[in-house]
């Protein structure tokens, strides 16, 4: 019979015969060492644990995280940068070596392997984002559990966040009616796939390249509307504060995608606005807002935001779902529909009409003037005789 393999030298943990890494605290086994690692152990040396009883495993140190990380991926990636890191993942530049191409690698977080919420959230993203094929959706190219990490392959792209593109100044309502109508649109096959993002936000939104193409990503905390739903009233609550519609606030069970429609109503406000609908002191403030308080209008404080446009945003914010758009296709028709001429009746209105009356006024009188010159010069011109 094979012998069972050592425990863990960090923290004692029972090891698999095929582990590279130990699956408790991410330090690397006896097993496969590999002769380039730099890693060094922080607990010291062996027999400084040996003794002690396995406890909570340890957050693997970043240059700790990227060696376990490059020994898994092989010859097959070259990682060369973190992009970013978020709540529970980390998300690297790396160079596909088979297809010579640029992909970025999103990969959980070690020390939040046991927590089952984690894990289970990060499958969800992937299986997400698998069953969806959208323009304004980042895919993925492969998901794979491997060496006690899980982690996925995307395309990489380049551009900014909308959170980044917001800190510069705020947009004008051609370009904010412009985003949130391609959301709009990539939300819809999300809905269509029985998928809610749950997270819509700022940072969620990529624009890529030169003309901004709008790309929603994370769809971390994302869960099928067909799987079993487990949580009751008064569970965790997920998302981000500022834009949580109210029955996301309560944790209440029952959420659809009428949700991420309050969720792109509140992203709207903050592109016309600058600022969220509600803002409290801490997150439990901001969420009671939400539930309690209705948002100002915006015309109330920029009245030169076409009608059509903030009519969209506010119904968006509507407290029962039941009055929001009942799709996101609803909501995009409703913004295609946005004129930036306003009738006459209208606040500002008249001016533009009345402008483009005036410049047209002005075009059809020098057109008359030209032409009484060319006549002119025709008619006093001297006749040659033949």
């Amino acid at each position: 019979m094979a012998e069972a393999p050592p425990p863990c030298a960090a923290c004692r943990w029972p090891l698999g015969p095929d582990d590279l890494f130990c699956p408790r605290c991410g330090a690397p086994t006896s097993l496969n060492v590999d002769p380039q690692a730099t890693l060094v152990n922080p607990a010291g040396p062996q027999d400084a644990t040996a003794d002690k009883a396995p406890g909570p495993a340890a957050p693997l140190g970043a240059a700790a995280f990227n060696d376990r990380l490059r020994h898994v991926l092989g010859g097959e990636y070259e990682i060369v940068s973190l992009l970013g890191q978020g709540g529970f993942a980390r998300v690297f530049r790396a160079r596909d070596k088979r297809l010579d191409r640029w992909v970025a690698i999103k990969v959980i977080r070690p020390d939040l392997m046991e927590r089952q919420g984690f894990v289970e959230r990060f499958r969800n993203e992937g299986i997400a984002l698998a069953q969806l094929r959208h323009p304004g959706i980042v895919p993925i190219f492969d998901i794979r559990e491997r060496g006690g990490l899980i982690y996925y392959i995307m395309p990489f792209v380049q551009g900014t966040t909308l959170e980044a593109r917001m800190s510069r100044a705020r947009l004008p309502p051609l370009e904010s009616r412009r985003i949130l109508s391609e959301l709009a649109d990539a939300l819809a096959a999300a809905h269509r796939a029985q998928m809610v993002h749950l997270d819509i936000k700022p940072a969620n939104v990529f624009l890529e390249g030169d003309f901004q193409k709008v790309l929603l990503m994370d769809f971390g905390i994302a869960r099928a509307l067909t799987g079993p739903i487990e949580e009751s009233s008064g569970g965790p609550v997920v998302g981000t504060p500022e834009y949580m519609s109210p029955e996301q606030a309560r944790a209440l069970p029952e959420l659809d995608h009428r949700s991420d429609i309050y969720s792109l109503g509140a992203l709207g406000y903050r592109m016309l606005m600058g600022r969220p609908p509600f803002r409290g002191q801490t997150a439990a403030d901001t969420l009671a807002k939400h539930i309690n308080e209705a948002p100002v209008p915006m015309r109330d404080i920029n009245p030169t935001i076409p009608k059509e446009l903030a009519d969209a945003v506010m119904r968006c914010l509507s407290k029962d779902p039941g009055d929001r758009f009942q799709t996101a296709l609803q909501l995009r028709g409703a913004l295609e529909a946005v004129t930036f001429f306003g009738a006459p009746g209208e606040p500002g209105g008249r001016a533009a009409v009345s402008g483009v009356r005036g410049t047209l006024v002005v075009l059809i009188a020098g057109l008359a003037l030209l032409i009484g010159l060319l006549v002119g010069q025709a008619l006093l011109a001297p006749v040659r005789s033949p």
